[in-house]
């Protein structure tokens, strides 16, 4: 049976028990193991009573005050090296361990409900934590029954190389950078009425995109929480983030995983004091100094363009093209600045590896999957490529 395990970010991020939750209740992840090693004990109890429903509670595994498993219900106690005793009061919880060599795992296998042994692949979330198993060498400790169904994967597992790690001999799978990573495709809604822009997003919810940012120019507030409403349960369902664009004042519903702002919205450095790490906070950029400015500011994310021509947006700025966009990412990586970069404007499918190698983080697009005689192929195009 494959069983799949999320671990928290040390540093809280945007929206972050939503996603947890959303995680859970999805079925894409089994257990989430919540790892702050900075939190008091009072933080890390606030930050699980956020968890209101019991069955989400029951799911994630404590690395830290064990004890507040059996206060607050739940499921399971994680043993590492800040807490390496397992006490007799916690075995009736889950039980996992981290292990980092063959011999702690030959150790607590018959112990632990599953033991996590890392790192398989270089990690994703730390720099320098670098593999140190061979797949030949794994799977030799498979078949000899050294390792069995008990030991999951961790560091540097990706949806993507899970296959990879079955063939191996793994069946449990723990993932962290992965997990917390900005979806690399976008969706900006068009300028249509509610029932179709509803339309638009299931479709593009159904496809895979895991991105949406709702861009409503011409309506009210209230059209736009209407319609929020709708597509926020629908974003829930596939592990999709929802953002609006502008309307920073309506963050405050809970509907919105963060805003986008403009050249002509409010400043993003004003913006993040309003945003902080609760939710996410993206900016237009036209030009380098625009990308610099957004950075310094505190911008969580940059949509760059346009690219070209497109009928999508209003007074367009000038045009990109692949060029713009390899020198403002050279100009970045020269001063040690690096946020993801989504490329936008009149984007097609033919553009995209060209995009992805002069090193765009991801893309935003709408009028191409709108417009286009088969969506579905236009989306997979795209997440093929990002």
């Amino acid at each position: 049976m494959r069983r799949l395990i999320g671990i928290s970010p040390e540093q809280e991020v945007f929206s972050e028990h939503r996603r947890i939750s959303n995680l859970l209740f999805s079925g894409k992840i089994d257990y989430f193991h919540i790892r702050k090693p900075h939190f008091s004990e009072q933080e890390m109890r606030e930050y699980l009573m956020l968890f209101d429903d019991r069955r989400v509670r029951n799911r994630l595994s404590l690395h830290d005050y064990h004890h507040l498993a059996l206060e607050l219900g739940i499921g399971g106690v994680h043993i590492n090296g800040r807490n390496p005793v397992l006490e007799e009061k916690y075995k009736q919880k889950r039980i996992s361990v981290s292990c980092h060599s063959i011999e702690e795992v030959e150790k607590w296998k018959n112990i632990a409900d599953y033991c996590f042994l890392s790192p398989i692949y270089n990690s994703i979330s730390k720099a320098g934590y670098t593999s140190k198993f061979s797949p030949k060498y794994l799977k030799t400790l498979f078949n000899e029954g050294r390792l069995n169904n008990k030991v999951a994967a961790l560091g540097g597992i990706s949806f993507e190389n899970i296959k990879k790690l079955e063939e191996i001999g793994f069946t449990s799978f723990a993932m962290l950078g992965t997990l917390w990573q900005l979806p690399k495709t976008m969706f900006i809604t068009p300028n249509k009425d509610i029932e179709g822009i509803i339309s638009d997003c299931e479709k593009v919810l159904a496809g895979g995109i895991k991105f949406i940012q709702l861009r409503m120019k011409e309506r009210t507030n209230d059209d736009v929480l209407q319609t929020a409403k709708i597509l926020r349960p629908l974003c829930n369902e596939h592990c999709a983030l929802l953002t609006v664009d502008d309307r920073i004042e309506l963050l405050h519903t809970n509907l919105f995983d963060g805003v986008h702002l403009g050249k002509n919205d409010m400043p993003i450095k004003q913006a993040k004091k309003i945003t902080q790490n609760r939710y996410l906070l993206g900016a237009t950029c036209n030009t380098l100094e625009d990308v610099k400015q957004a950075t310094n500011d505190g911008a969580d994310y940059l949509g760059v363009g346009p690219f070209r021509y497109t009928t999508t947006k209003k007074n367009l700025a000038p045009i990109l093209g692949l060029e713009g966009y390899e020198h403002i990412i050279k100009s970045m990586e020269k001063e040690a600045k690096k946020l993801p970069i989504y490329a936008i404007g009149g984007i097609k499918e033919e553009d995209l590896k060209d995009l992805k190698q002069a090193g765009v983080y991801g893309v935003a697009i709408s009028g191409s999957i709108c417009n286009a005689p088969n969506p579905q192929k236009e989306i997979n195009q795209m997440l093929n490529v990002f």
